[in-house]
């Protein structure tokens, strides 16, 4: 799992690891369990899968976003920004996990995507458009992938993370804990095989 060191990306590994799987993670920052890598850097992913070897699962979940702002105020190297971390990022490590679950006839991927990947909001135009792009490569990916494999975009909702109240700009603590998130993903990945593949599913629905 990709942006394993908060949020709802840290609350997901702790319910894997709680529930069996054999899980780890990564972010730019080391911690417990957690390994480094900066996925917009695509030799820190390659390295990262010579650690990690082949998976059965992957999560796309690392992203950042902006301080909110019209979309003629944000600076463009903002926008390289996210879009090297939440579209680039997330391409590094399909090209570096998905061959192994293509020679092996099986695996799971989830492309983390958000409300935002469908809905819009002024003043979040280079995140939106990097969720946007999220949903089209999945969509487009999973006409790709060999039999056996699945490809998903799932929206985790609006979760009380660090990122959620950067984008509201204000206190998000009534809204869904990353844990009952987490716990909601669970819950899909029970359901999910490879007829699966090619679909926008909202966790919450779990």
């Amino acid at each position: 799992m990709t942006g394993a060191s908060r949020g709802i990306g840290a609350a997901l590994l702790r319910a894997l690891r709680e529930a069996g799987a054999e899980a780890a993670g990564c972010a730019r920052t080391e911690g417990p369990g957690v390994l480094p890598c900066d996925v917009a850097d695509p030799a820190q992913v390659r390295a990262l899968f010579e650690r990690t070897g082949p998976v059965d699962l992957l999560v796309n979940n690392a992203a950042v976003i902006h301080d909110p702002a019209p979309l003629v105020e944000v600076p463009l190297d903002e926008w390289r920004r996210l879009f090297d971390v939440n579209v680039l990022g997330m391409v590094a490590v399909l090209q570096a996990y998905l061959p192994a679950m293509h020679d092996r006839g099986g695996g799971g991927v989830l492309n983390v995507s958000s409300t935002w990947g469908r809905s819009v909001s002024p003043r979040q135009a280079p995140y939106c458009a990097t969720k946007w792009a999220v949903e089209g490569l999945t969509a487009a990916l999973a006409d790709e992938v060999a039999p056996g494999v699945a490809v998903l975009a799932v929206n985790p909702g609006i979760v009380a993370t660090d990122m959620l109240a950067t984008c509201f700009e204000r206190d998000v603590s009534g809204f869904t804990p990353p844990e009952e998130c987490a716990a909601q993903f669970v819950r899909l990945l029970g359901r999910v095989d490879a007829g699966w593949n090619g679909r926008s599913v909202d966790a919450a629905s779990y």
